[in-house]
């Protein structure tokens, strides 16, 4: 049974448990009779024509791109806010962080074309579906998963321990050479201590949100990416570790587990493209 766009993005929100589509999240143009997926990291305007050439009837992305992303601020002040209080942040110092966080955020994207490809999209008449936080959550959920099994056989794991648990993940373990996971706070025998999984929350945390988890107890920070500035600080800091996962790796995981659901539920053929793993 064939879906349409509006069917499978109801999958993918049920998949994390949300009600509707986030900010950073949109259903740019709804098609029927859905039986193939072009999908990939990034799809812009050249993996859209060549979709309609090779008969696709859909294109999904992960990094989706449109006018709400100006909005962004919004999804990041919220998510990180909640994320830094449940792991012991106190609330006074989260909401400061996130609330420079946003502005900050609103400025960066202000001037930013969203609309090139939606509107390629739109003129081919090629359904167009981008999921971002969505897919981070499920990459998010499944790592923490991973991570909860190896705390709940040994009472004090190390860095090696929880680098062995990430690398049974297969979009870890066939990701490029040089982009797979790595260690780059801290050594393989460094106790982890307290981790957060940092995969969704719209961007990756700036300096003092990193620096508000380590004052509440944070070890590990185990993450898609992170600027390189923060960790040399983290180093000079000598308090925390941190556990680099990948980029493309990691996006890989949630968007895969959405194809499959659409796979399941409609028969769904896809082929990945754009970066996926």
């Amino acid at each position: 049974m064939a879906l349409n766009t509006q069917e499978m993005v109801k999958i993918a929100l049920d998949l994390v448990g949300y009600d509707e589509l986030p900010i950073d999240s949109q259903l740019t143009v709804p098609g029927e009779n859905i039986t193939k997926v072009l999908a990939g990291i990034d799809m812009g305007t050249a993996e859209i024509m060549l979709a309609k050439q090779l008969g696709y009837d859909c294109v999904f992305r992960h990094h989706n791109l449109t006018s709400k992303m100006g909005r962004l601020g919004e999804l990041v002040s919220e998510d990180h806010y909640k994320k830094m209080v449940q792991n012991g942040v106190p609330v006074n110092v989260a909401q400061k962080v996130v609330a420079d966080r946003k502005r900050a955020l609103e400025i960066a994207f202000h001037a930013n074309n969203f609309e090139g490809a939606g509107q390629t999209a739109k003129l081919l008449e090629m359904p167009f579906v981008g999921l971002h936080t969505p897919a981070d959550l499920l990459g998010e959920r499944t790592v923490e998963a991973k991570l909860k099994e190896v705390y709940e056989a040994k009472e004090n794991p190390t860095l090696g321990d929880l680098m062995d648990a990430i690398m049974t993940i297969p979009e870890f373990a066939n990701a490029p050479d040089g982009q797979r996971p790595v260690i780059w706070v801290g050594d393989r025998d460094s106790y982890a201590g307290k981790y957060v999984v940092e995969f969704s929350g719209g961007v990756a945390p700036e300096w003092e949100e990193v620096k508000a988890y380590v004052d509440a107890g944070v070890g590990t920070f185990v993450s898609m990416h992170m600027n390189g500035d923060i960790v040399k600080k983290l180093r000079e800091d000598n308090r925390a570790n941190a556990i680099i996962c990948g980029h493309m790796a990691s996006d890989s995981i949630g968007m895969r587990i959405i194809l499959e659901a659409w796979k399941k539920a409609g028969n769904i053929e896809y082929t990945c493209i754009g970066g996926m793993v």
